[in-house]
């Protein structure tokens, strides 16, 4: 990836409409392989995108490329919450570099552990996220998209390199 083409930054509340394009053309690619459409049609035909995105937007970090936004991150308390590429533009280094991006904020906010989770079916993700370092510890039943999910967790190294002496307990508990 050429890191000069692709800027990373806070988004701004003009950046709504192109994150929800960007968030139901990747829904459709990538989940629609995996979840049936009648989860997903209010997700991409709906107004599900449009208000999690107007409710979140603030806490998310774009990856701009010649002005169009073709990927997007946030975290929520210990969690990396959102971490989606266009399908266009995967396999370029924008997840990790985005990953980074969130990972350095958890640690700056006190976190030793970052928490994740992905479709257990999604393995295009799972694969990504075990190769940056996030251990699979359970997994659990997503009733709301009728699939499962496999939680995820990665100790995070503190400013010197190095890890926290961490306790971890799993699913529906505190990591």
């Amino acid at each position: 990836m050429d890191k000069k083409q692709i800027i990373f930054r806070k988004a701004a509340i003009e950046d709504a409409p192109n994150l929800i394009k960007l968030c139901k053309e990747t829904i459709v690619q990538v989940y629609g392989q995996i979840l049936p459409w009648e989860k997903l049609e209010p997700w991409v035909e709906g107004d599900m995108v449009a208000e999690q995105v107007n409710k979140q937007w603030q806490d998310m970090i774009v990856a701009e490329k010649a002005g169009d936004i073709v990927g997007v991150a946030a975290r929520s308390d210990d969690k990396v919450d959102i971490l989606w590429i266009h399908p266009a533009h995967h396999r370029r280094g924008i997840g990790s570099s985005l990953l980074d991006i969130v990972e350095t904020e958890l640690r700056k906010s006190g976190h030793d552990i970052a928490k994740l989770e992905c479709f257990s079916d999604n393995h295009r993700a799972m694969e990504f996220y075990r190769a940056k370092g996030f251990k699979p510890i359970c997994e659990e039943m997503d009733e709301e998209a009728g699939a499962l999910k496999m939680v995820m967790t990665k100790t995070l190294a503190d400013e010197s390199g190095q890890f926290a002496n961490l306790e971890k307990t799993c699913c529906n508990g505190a990591i």
